[in-house]
């Protein structure tokens, strides 16, 4: 039976049930608990499991009392995961108290594979070696948590150290020197100690005839011993050395040293000035960002170099990554910055500055984390991209670090939305610390949509500065020409080449070449005669240089041109060095070409017959090293087959849905979306299959997350696959993934298409029996929201009951969260204030066991808004300082919502000074993927502003606008009609009230606008004396006082307010002081400042009507409270009512 088949229940990589073709995902079944019960289950199979037992693993703490029902169901999602992949029934059995999982014989769980393949005979070991390579490419239990998760996770990277021994071990045997070193240099990445790796690779290397390297790996060795343990290599491992010291070197020619002309720096001190200038800035605690730009040959890498030395000469800490064009892999620069300067440090260093920083800064380099023996930080349901650029911000500017920091970030112009995203954010955050961020970007890009974006954006920051480089000076070139002991012309040179510094370097190479070729007239030009004048064997390999990238490894060279031997492979690469083409790091493990330019134009002289062919030798090459056994390698294979012979198409499409996968679980999803769809144009099956299906589900998912509106249809598409599959678990996955409900807060607007979708997964769910999961109660919460606008209330709240209940039944925390948070944002009329409250107590309880930046950042804002209308304001404050720039700042939607908070907060704190400054701000309002017309989002805002500051001249003025919506929002008259009583326009107020009468207000739906709706209603009848209409109102608010009015985040005053006012009006006034007497006490106690200026000054007005004339107590109790909060509407108001009539 092939292995692949063998396998049941894979635990390594997300957990999945795979039996006859069907692949089931619990976590779609049961959720959390689920996934959590049947990993246990299945890595603890040969024993019975007391009950007990497994409610410890889903309850540490905090058993609920009703803990032996809750695991019942979700027992019996497990069960049902089992059936869904078509396996017996009786393979979850309880009997007497115990839980025991079977499978059928000739199935057994990945790790249980992985056990056996790694104790195979010596004879087929490299075999099963590598097969357990590739079951360990990915993380075990991923988003399962616990102690006895982390002791399985610590047996299969022990498993995964045994296999790479064994490969590297067998391997020399076979003689795949090679395949032996790559394996052994794995395992150092994972045991930087194992000193039977150290000789694997020493042999290898000798096998090879590279002497050099195998004396580098042996001192390696030493040192890393030496450091760590104090000790010194053993018997064995010296004796390998003596015999590497002994032999003969092989008779390749011994490399040029790094002279060659382009390593000589001249000049550009007045550039070189103005960078030392911002970090010194920079240790000053004032953050500096500089943009050094140029043409392409311009030197900006170069002084990037220099930089970096006299940086660190100084005593700063730098760091240098670079963006790619080749391969996008996701925060490419921060990578390669942060591994490299991990890569430097000991075990010891990386503990201490891991202790001090924690580990999510793991999640962009998993390598190191598997070198130190450090668990990967599990994935989350929050948002990843907060995750990492908080860490990268944490790492560069550690309490750890003495002095300043200085990251450089090369080639700018290739970065990802992605990388530019967390750019904007590490320079804005680092305005006050010690961080100078120096990136270089090619004059010709620098107008690039993105990278414009990026640069104006920061450009208002006081620390930007901008270098540009253009040519050497004549005197800088003369110093270039006597440096290389050039005998060409400085003046001619200089004239010939304008001082670009690649340009002049290239005439200068092309003199010292001895061709009798002309002078080149470019850059590539020069590359094209010196590539002429290489042998054969250096030029194809310049040309798998350049399929590589800039930078290539080794051993990927070497085992791509397996045409030539090892002398000859020596021979060809000192060719490239002598001829300023490439240039080998100091390890020796890399090769460089020496510019992009040099690359490029290499590549261009390629035939596309041959480019394919390279791109798949080296994909495949990459492979069999061991590149596709770890998921940051995913990106590149994705890239080389993606490039390659049609007949890996398949591979292609394999790597890029890998590499999104990758990308989304770092939060780089802008990346996810461009390898989805990769993905989905490399599948060779053009039809509906289910693995076009999950890739449309990953792409619609990216999309979601990148804020592309064109998730909706990418995901609508999904759906309808999944349903002409007949794919169940595929149509509920693709309808759940379909949610956006930041667009819904303020928008009277509801998705047809979408509802069905929603209905028509939940009759999936019931007719297949799983009505009673996580995954249902995620769809009714779901279809709550969407149906907020359309519903009857009650009918909302019975989705919302059914959706907490499915979700408490299922013991899913995260399915909980959500239906608790979906009767926040729907159930917001006067009917469900008790249930509403009691969901936000739960949600608080929950979420108070969460480190907030875990938590959707869009929960966090309705729960801020809550706190707002409940008074408790202080709560409010400390919630929204956990919404910071990095998890708020890429959306255009969250942020406005965020600033509504923000003015939410000051309205309802009398902070209205501040509430005037700011309200420009939000006029901005961003567009919206559901409807064009935005001035109703600005409504309730501006309103209950002139409600107490300044006038509604500005409501009156858009008069037109808002008649045209009176049939739409009901509120909309009734505002008018106070703005016109406002500017002292009583005649069209009357009309415009007048219309109201108690059919039209009963017709009102009580949806989450209509207490606030009524409430103007009742202020503006009460303002033209309408008693009718006061009457009726009065009869309505009458049995919700207590309650706050609310437009959402934006405070209108308590219910008890608005009776003062009709009570008035209809001369009521003892009721009117009962009222009164009551909003007086809930606005002090809930600090809403403005409003009680506002309610002080009804106080007067009821003096003044029932007794003549107001008290001068009451006047100037009311005039000094409107004064303090700058509530000039209000002071307005009481000094009419003040002032006696002529």
């Amino acid at each position: 039976m092939d292995e692949d088949e063998t396998v049941a229940v894979r635990l390594i990589g997300d957990l999945r049930v795979v039996h006859r073709g069907q692949v089931v995902d619990p976590r779609a079944v049961g959720g959390a608990r689920c996934v959590d019960v049947l990993a246990y289950l299945a890595v603890n199979r040969n024993r019975d499991i007391a009950q007990d037992e497994l409610a410890g693993i889903l309850w540490p703490k905090d058993r609920p009392q009703s803990w032996n029902a809750a695991l019942r169901g979700v027992l019996s999602r497990v069960r049902d995961t089992m059936e869904l992949a078509h396996l017996p029934a009786g393979c979850v059995r309880s009997r007497g108290g115990n839980v025991r999982l079977s499978l059928p014989d000739g199935l057994a769980t990945d790790i249980e594979m992985l056990r056996r393949l790694c104790a195979t005979t010596p004879g087929s070991s490299v075999t099963g070696a590598r097969r357990a390579l590739e079951l360990t490419s990915e993380p075990t239990l991923i988003g399962v948590g616990g102690a006895w998760a982390d002791d399985v996770r610590a047996e299969v990277e022990q498993l995964r150290r045994q296999a790479f021994e064994m490969d590297a071990n067998e391997s020399l045997k076979r003689g795949e020197p090679t395949r032996a070193i790559a394996s052994a240099e794995a395992l150092l990445i994972l045991d930087p100690l194992r000193e039977s790796a150290y000789r694997a690779v020493m042999a290898g290397y000798m096998t090879l005839g590279e002497r050099g390297q195998a004396l580098q790996a042996a001192a390696r060795c030493r040192l890393a011993l030496d450091r760590e343990l104090g000790t010194a290599p053993s018997a064995e491992t010296e004796a390998l050395y003596l015999r590497i010291l002994r032999a003969d070197e092989p008779a390749a020619q011994a490399p040029r040293p790094a002279d060659d002309v382009g390593d000589y720096f001249v000049g550009r001190e007045r550039e070189l000035s103005a960078v030392a200038n911002a970090v010194g800035r920079a240790d000053r605690g004032r953050g500096q960002f500089v943009v050094v730009t140029g043409e392409a040959g311009s030197g900006k890498t170069t002084i990037a170099l220099e930089i970096m030395k006299r940086a660190r000469a100084a005593g700063a800490h730098v760091l240098f990554g670079r963006c790619s064009e080749e391969a996008v892999m996701p925060f490419e620069p921060f990578v390669e910055a942060i591994g490299c300067e991990l890569d430097a440090l000991s075990p010891s260093e990386i503990r201490k500055w891991l202790e001090v920083n924690g580990t999510d800064v793991l999640r962009l380099v998993p390598r190191v984390a598997r070198r130190m023996g450090e668990t990967v930080p599990t994935r989350t349901e929050g948002d990843e991209r907060v995750a990492v650029m908080t860490a990268v911000f944490e790492w560069l500017t550690s309490p750890v670090r003495s002095g300043p920091t200085v990251l450089i970030v090369d080639d700018l112009q290739w970065s990802s939305t992605t990388t530019l995203a967390v750019l904007r954010y590490l320079v804005h955050a680092s305005e006050q610390t010690r961080l100078c961020v120096i990136a270089t970007v090619r004059a010709e890009y620098a107008d690039d949509t993105d990278v414009r974006a990026t640069l104006s954006g920061l450009t208002r920051n006081s620390g930007m500065h901008r270098v540009h480089l253009g040519g050497l000076s004549l005197a800088e070139v003369g110093a270039l020409v006597e440096a290389e002991g050039s005998t060409l012309d400085p003046t001619a040179l200089h004239e010939r080449t304008d001082g670009l510094p690649l340009f002049v370097v290239s005439l200068i190479n092309a003199d010292q070449s001895g061709s009798d070729a002309t002078f080149p007239v470019s850059v590539a030009e020069s590359v094209a005669q010196r590539e002429r004048l290489l042998t054969p064997a250096a030029r194809g390999l310049l040309r798998v240089c350049s399929v590589v990238g800039m930078v290539s490894q080794r051993l990927v060279l070497r085992s791509a041109v397996d045409d030539l031997d090892d002398v000859a492979f020596a021979d060809a690469l000192d060719e490239l060095e002598r001829h300023r083409l490439v240039v080998e790091t100091t390890s020796g493990s890399e090769i460089r070409l020496r510019h992009p330019l040099v690359q490029e134009a290499v590549y261009e002289g390629i035939s596309g017959r041959r480019r394919a062919q390279l791109h798949t030798r080296v994909a495949l090459v990459t492979e069999r090293l061991g590149g596709a056994t770890a998921a940051e390698d995913y990106a590149r294979l994705a890239y080389h087959f993606s490039r390659g012979l049609d007949t890996e198409r398949r591979r292609a499409a394999d790597f890029s849905r890998r590499a999104g996968d990758r990308a989304m679980a770092l939060g780089a999803y802008e990346d996810a979306v461009v390898f989805y769809t990769k993905a989905t144009e490399q599948l060779t099956s053009r039809g509906d299959s289910a693995a076009r299906c999950q890739m449309l589900i990953g792409l619609g998912r990216a999309q979601r997350k990148s804020l592309d509106s064109a998730f909706r249809d990418t995901l609508f598409e999904a759906v309808a696959m999944a349903r002409r599959l007949g794919d169940t678990q595929l149509q509920v996955a693709a309808t759940l993934a379909n949610d956006r409900p930041g667009t819904l807060y303020a928008h009277i607007h509801h998705d047809p298409d979408r509802i069905d979708t929603l209905l028509e997964a939940l009759h999936i769910l019931e007719s297949a029996g799983h009505a009673d999961g996580s995954a249902a109660a995620l769809l009714l919460a779901q279809l709550a929201i969407e149906q907020v606008w359309v519903a009857d209330s009650g009918a909302l709240r019975d989705l919302l009951d059914q959706s907490i209940e499915l979700a408490r039944s299922s013991g899913d925390k995260d399915a909980l969260i959500a239906a608790l948070f979906a009767v926040l944002v729907v159930l917001r009329v006067p009917s469900s204030a008790d249930v509403r409250e009691s969901a936000y107590t739960e949600l608080m309880g929950l979420l108070d066991g969460l480190p907030s930046r875990r938590v959707d950042p869009l929960v966090l804002t309705w729960v801020a808004r809550h706190q707002i209308e409940y008074g408790l304001v202080v709560h409010a404050r400390q919630t929204r300082s956990t919404l910071t720039e990095a998890r708020v700042g890429r959306d255009p939607e969250l942020a406005w919502m965020v600033a509504n908070v923000d003015f939410g907060i000051d309205l309802a704190t009398g902070r209205l000074r501040r509430c005037d400054e700011n309200f420009d701000a939000l006029r901005d309002v961003p567009s919206s993927p559901a409807v064009s017309y935005s001035y109703g989002r600005l409504m309730g805002q501006l309103f209950a502003l002139r409600t107490l500051r300044g006038d509604m001249g500005d409501l009156v003025a858009a008069a037109s606008d808002i008649t045209e919506r009176f049939d739409v929002v009901p509120t909309y008259r009734a505002c008018l009609a106070t703005a016109h009583v406002d500017v002292g326009n009583l005649e069209a107020a009357v009309e415009l009230v007048d219309w109201y009468d108690r059919r039209r207000i009963e017709d009102i739906p009580v949806d989450n606008m209509w207490l606030s709706t009524i409430a103007t209603i009742g202020r503006v009848a009460a303002q033209v004396g309408n008693t009718e209409v006061c009457e009726i109102v009065y009869d309505l608010l009458a049995e919700h006082t207590g309650k706050t009015t609310i437009s959402w985040a934006s405070i209108f005053g308590v219910v008890d307010h608005h009776l003062t006012e009709l009570a008035i009006a209809l001369r009521r006034f003892d009721l009117a002081a009962e009222h009164l007497e009551g909003a007086l006490s809930e606005h002090q106690k809930h600090g809403f400042r403005g409003w009680l200026a506002e309610t002080s000054y009804l106080a007067v007005l009821l003096e003044a009507r029932r007794d003549g004339r107001p008290s001068t107590q009451a006047v100037t109790r009311a005039r000094r409270l409107a004064d303090d909060v700058g509530a000039t509407a209000v002071r307005r108001r009481v000094d009419v009512v003040a002032t006696p009539p002529d």
